[in-house]
């Protein structure tokens, strides 16, 4: 029971913040109603997370900005996540599946 219970203290961001799946969504939510001091932990973490975001200071940027900065941060993620070659083969398998998923 013990090792569930954790598993539902690690979904308690992913449900925050929406990224959880419609079916995790609705497993997290049963469980909460079956377990009703599982919703205080929710609540610290909701506090504890709007605390963080009080702290943060917001820039205020024109739509445009926002939107280039946005696609250059993905642009960069996308860039950090990719595949390095390890090998020539990998180079040419990588240019393949570029090549075939245009």
């Amino acid at each position: 029971m013990e090792k569930a219970y954790q598993s539902y203290q690690k979904k308690i961001v992913p449900y925050l913040d929406g990224s959880l799946s419609k079916d995790d969504k609705a497993e997290f939510e049963a469980f909460v109603l079956t377990h009703p001091e599982f919703e205080e932990q929710i609540n610290l973490k909701k506090n504890e997370i709007e605390l963080l975001r009080n702290m943060i200071p917001q820039a205020i940027l024109a739509r445009e900005s926002a939107e280039t900065l946005e696609n250059e941060m993905r642009a960069s993620v996308f860039n950090l996540l990719k595949e390095e070659p390890k090998s020539v083969f990998d180079s040419l398998r990588i240019k393949w599946e570029e090549f075939v998923n245009r």
